[in-house]
């Protein structure tokens, strides 16, 4: 048979056996299968009267090879571009994951003393123990509270109730601030003061309103609780922070550190209960304020600048108890005598002091955030004293409490008709004075001589 090139019966006669001349310009199948039009045969053209050629339909055996590989790189490369979009490489910028920064001020006793409640003064001075003090609960013979001992003590002894009722509704001291600078202002939620309402360009009237209600309630959660106070529970608190922000709250709970993120102190008000007692729970003074603004779109930023003024009791450590038969060691009529423990006691026990906590804060509230009614803290700056400068304040405030029994040292009293010496250092005579109650200056401060209105 002939190859290819040649039909059937062989090649023509006199050829020359070499390359036709016309063999290169012959164009082979596969270049007219692949052409876009197609010639009409003689039947279609007699009978069609149309165009003697026509376009020739998409091939059928799919793309080619090199237009599959391109698309497949274009969708690689769309699906890259959208994991990068949704996964930030920097995860300390995605919006609501920013700590919390807590900077604790302590604020040292100046040449006025630590601060006492007039109504302890009196009563040390009287040599009767304070009320709301632990003193004044082991005097009383059958009752824990101050008001109910007159009755107690007339039950227990019908025989001298004529002369005991009257001196026991008299020596009922008045509230810790009573007598003090602090005796007008505001106590509690009261102090806190909401101011007008505006809309801004992406929160309405009431979701600014919504936004300034959840700090209040936030403030009075950490700063008036008492089960917060003594550090019995947080859970409170915990409810109304973002859900960015509850690993931190854990954290510094958990593992308190002087770090200025894990400072227990920096998210509420805390005083170590094995060794201060709230003498009035209910009785906190307040004074500051409240406002907004819109810092980005969508995004709300409230500061609160408030200061707290809490009556505190020092809790005596505990005496070991002698051996029974010492020498010395009074008898056992001898110390169950009411008479005689209530005084040794009340000379023991220090007065109640007035102890500031500044807090300002500051708070971000996206729209998320308003209807899951919470918020997240950004920024909290916290002067609280009478302290010393050295003391750890990362789990627990640490007041500083004046001698019970001292001498008087010339130059530095109390303010109060008995007065004491503070334990702890000696103030600084080149410290700042600092004003916690002035909310006209930022609580940014390094540690300084406390003033102000309870001095």
């Amino acid at each position: 048979m002939g190859g290819r090139a040649e039909p059937p019966e062989g090649a023509p006669e006199g050829d020359s056996g070499g390359e036709d001349e016309i063999r290169p310009v012959v164009f082979d199948e596969s270049f007219v299968r692949a052409a876009r039009i197609q010639e009409l045969s003689a039947q279609e053209r007699m009978s069609s009267g149309t165009r003697p050629v026509r376009r020739r339909g998409l091939r059928t055996g799919g793309l080619p090879r090199q237009a599959l590989a391109l698309m497949l790189l274009v969708s690689m490369a769309f699906a890259a571009a959208v994991y990068l979009g949704t996964r930030h490489p920097y995860p300390e910028a995605v919006a609501g994951t920013t700590p919390l920064s807590i900077t604790v001020i302590p604020l040292q006793p100046g040449a006025g003393g630590i601060p006492t409640a007039a109504s302890s003064a009196a009563a040390s001075a009287a040599g009767a123990p304070a009320a709301g003090s632990p003193a004044a609960s082991a005097s009383a013979s059958a009752s824990a509270s101050a008001s109910g001992s007159a009755s107690a003590t007339a039950s227990a002894t019908p025989t001298t109730s004529g002369s005991a009722s009257p001196s026991a509704s008299a020596s009922v001291a008045p509230g810790p601030f009573a007598g003090t600078p602090l005796e007008d202002y505001a106590v509690g939620i009261s102090g806190m003061q909401v101011p007008v309402p505006r809309h801004t360009a992406d929160f309405s009237h009431d979701q600014v309103l919504h936004a300034m209600n959840t700090v209040l309630t936030y403030l009075q959660a950490s700063s008036l609780d008492p089960q917060v106070l003594t550090g019995a529970d947080t859970g409170s608190v915990r409810d109304l922070l973002a859900p960015s922000q509850t690993a931190q709250f854990d954290a510094s709970l958990a593992h308190p550190q002087d770090d200025q993120q894990h400072d227990v102190t920096g998210w509420l008000v805390r005083f170590d209960p094995s060794k201060v007692r709230l003498a009035a729970p209910d009785d906190v003074r307040v004074q500051g304020t409240l406002t907004y603004q819109e810092v980005s779109p969508g995004t709300l930023e409230v500061t609160s600048d408030h200061t707290f003024v809490y009556a505190l009791t020092e809790i005596p450590a505990a005496t070991p108890t002698p051996a029974p038969g010492a020498s010395g060691t009074p008898s056992a009529s001898a110390s169950a005598t009411p008479a005689a423990g209530a005084s040794s006691v009340s000379a023991a026990q220090p007065p109640t002091i007035l102890f500031t906590v500044r807090r300002e804060l500051r708070y971000r509230f996206t729209l998320a955030d308003l209807n899951a009614n919470q918020l997240e803290i950004i920024d909290s700056v916290v002067q609280a004293g009478p302290m010393s400068c050295d003391a750890d304040v990362s789990s627990y405030l640490q007041p500083l409490f004046p001698a019970a029994v001292a001498p008087v040292v010339p130059g530095r009293h109390t303010g109060s008709s008995a007065p004491t010496t503070p334990i702890g250092p000696e103030p600084a005579t080149t410290a700042p004075s600092v004003d916690p109650f002035d909310h006209t200056r930022p609580a940014w401060a390094v540690c300084g001589v406390m003033t102000g209105p309870t001095l």
